[in-house]
């Protein structure tokens, strides 16, 4: 029997026939067949089989040749199976009198037209999700003996497998749903997948959804998994008064970045996708995690910017990887130091002055000399991405500047580690010299390690789960 997901989708990933609703210049509409495709990680596409309205004829009178693009900023399509889409951000594309292509941003597939552009709830399911909740579905289980092979069986669920976070605005509720498949003679089962339900009390639209809750929450399982993650299921909708989470008005989520293929949990895939965060232990919840991440964001944290932004990207060259880590770091260095390094500005830019004043005095010094001495002597005090380094690799725990020392590379430099990396840093940078991409990746996932570990510290959480970072195999 085949198996399936306790999470269930509204529409799976398919072709679906349906008739589209296409605005006409008298606020009418003209209803035309066609087909719409859902397909995972990717954009909407439709096609409309018959006249599309506002399309001109080349026989026209000042008519058009093809293909012509109308945009709209929504259009509805009626499934066969009664499902509603709407495609949002559309331009239809007419490539011949009796026929167009539908290109979309995205859709939103539910029970009905979706007229309304704002939501309070969205429950997503992201890759690996589980790992981090740290408890599991089922809290004991019996099965019968091998001396009583016809005894019973029986499952407990786990009441603690349901967590729940909140502040003055939002709720977030991380939980598995749950399948049985009972009633047949010849075969039981129950499945859970993971979820997470976040419940604003102010509606957002479905990009401030994204960029507020979804993108972040991928973000920080990525960097807890060490791996990028990707969203497996994404529903947004409006809750009702009084309703619980089975009675709200839902939309599933159609576009890039979305593959609507939800997961079942399982004890071989959290083994073999360990996360450095787990929810229920952690003296950390999420939502403070989200919060965090949203408030470094605002304050344009050099690295959310750079390593965050990167932490869902697949398949990074070795190359860029080392550059973009080192940068992140000397980048989190100077943001943190910033009132320091402005107090040495300030002292360097005192004492230049004072040994300028000096020297103008000196009856030696010729004026072109005395040019030439504040030309080249600079009013910032000298910095080495080296030092930046070293201080960043002794604020977390790990011992990174040991562990690279044992990279065959870094030996070579007869150097310290961080003066090993500023030299490579330079030769890369500035194409003086390249480096075996085996050598790069491997001194790249250690940096990679103390970068996660800082991600981990400015995010809130504690030394131990830096130090786990270290520790995963």
């Amino acid at each position: 029997m085949p198996d399936s997901t306790a999470l269930k989708v509204l529409v799976p990933p398919d072709t679906y026939r349906c008739t589209w609703h296409i605005p006409t210049t008298d606020g009418n509409f003209t209803s035309l067949g066609g087909d719409l495709t859902l397909k995972r990680d990717l954009s909407p596409q439709g096609a409309i089989l018959g006249e599309v309205p506002n399309i001109k004829k080349p026989t026209d009178p000042g008519g058009a040749g093809y293909p012509q693009d109308r945009k709209y900023p929504a259009l509805r399509g009626d499934l066969e199976n009664g499902r509603v889409a709407t495609l949002l951000d559309c331009t239809v594309s007419a490539w011949k009198p009796d026929g167009a292509i539908i290109f979309a941003r995205c859709a939103l597939v539910g029970d009905d037209f979706l007229e309304e552009a704002s939501f309070d709830r969205a429950k997503v399911q992201i890759s690996n999700i589980d790992s981090a909740f740290g408890v599991s579905p089922i809290k004991g289980q019996k099965v019968p003996n091998l001396d009583d092979p016809y005894g019973s069986w029986s499952v407990e669920q786990n009441p603690e497998s349901t967590q729940k976070w909140s502040d003055d605005d939002v709720s977030m509720t991380a939980s598995y749903d749950a399948s049985i498949t009972a009633g047949d003679p010849y075969y039981f089962q129950m499945r859970y997948s993971p979820a997470v339900l976040i419940d604003v009390a102010n509606p957002l639209t479905l990009d401030e959804f994204n960029s507020t809750w979804i993108h972040p929450l991928l973000n920080i399982a990525a960097l807890s998994m060490n791996a990028p993650q990707r969203v497996t299921y994404l529903a947004v909708g409006m809750r009702a008064a009084g309703i619980g989470e089975q009675g709200w008005r839902k939309f599933q989520v159609y576009g890039t970045g979305i593959t609507q293929e939800p997961f079942n949990s399982s004890y071989s895939g959290i083994r073999q996708n360990r996360s450095a965060l787990n929810w229920k232990s952690d003296d950390i919840s999420p939502l403070a995690l989200l919060r965090r991440w949203q408030e470094l964001n605002e304050g344009h944290h050099p690295l959310i910017e750079t390593y965050g932004s990167f932490l869902n990207v697949r398949a990074q060259h070795p190359r860029a990887r080392f550059l973009l880590l080192l940068q992140a770091l000397e980048g989190l260095h100077g943001y943190e130091n910033k009132e320091k390094e402005k107090e040495r500005a300030e002292r360097h830019l005192e004492k230049r002055g004072n040994i300028l004043d000096s020297l103008g005095g000196c009856m030696a010094l010729a004026k072109k000399e005395m040019k030439f001495l504040k030309d080249m002597l600079p009013k910032r005090p000298p910095t080495s991405l080296d030092s930046r380094l070293r201080d960043c690799f002794n604020a977390v725990p790990g011992k990174t500047l040991e562990r690279l020392m044992e990279v065959e590379v870094i030996k070579g430099f007869e150097e310290d580690p961080a003066n090993a990396l500023r030299i490579m840093r330079n030769d890369l940078a500035h194409g003086n010299r390249g480096y075996p991409i085996e050598d790069l990746d491997s001194v790249a996932r250690i940096v990679e390690r103390a970068t996660r570990a800082h991600f981990m510290r400015i995010l809130g959480a504690s030394e131990s789960v830096q130090m786990r970072v270290f520790q995963e195999s």
